[in-house]
């Protein structure tokens, strides 16, 4: 009988493919292996990728600005971010992931990001994560 991968190992891979965008085309390095998941950084901006493998197994993306010592601030949740910035309801970003849905979710994360990476980008983009989330795409 073969091996069965479950979605922990699975997931760093995943989201490395998912979130390649970061790395080709926004100069950020990654993905770092993290105890949760993966972590990808910028010069101004580290981006997070968890898998939490509780009772209730959850996806979530932590993007957090860098501060000027070089050192990530505070972040905030991709899905409040796109919530917060009218893009749509937190179901369009969901996190639950009680099967091998965890994988889906990785893809749902990354596009959901995808929207507001040109922003995030900025040299102000990233400082002010409401603000950032209320820009025009």
């Amino acid at each position: 009988m073969g091996h069965r991968r479950d979605r922990g190992e699975d997931f760093p891979s995943e989201s490395g493919i998912a979130f390649a965008i970061l790395v080709a085309g926004a100069g950020f390095s990654g993905p770092e292996k993290t105890d949760n998941g993966v972590l990808f950084h910028s010069a101004g901006l580290d981006v997070e990728v968890c898998f939490l493998d509780g009772r209730e197994p959850v996806v979530t993306t932590l993007v957090a600005p860098i501060g000027l010592d070089g050192v990530s601030t505070r972040g905030a949740w991709l899905v409040e971010v796109y919530v917060a910035g009218g893009r749509g309801p937190a179901q369009d970003v969901p996190g639950s992931a009680p099967t091998r849905r965890a994988l889906k979710r990785v893809h749902q994360q990354a596009a959901a990001l995808r929207q507001f990476m040109p922003r995030l980008l900025t040299a102000e983009g990233g400082s002010s994560l409401p603000d950032v989330a209320r820009a025009e795409p």
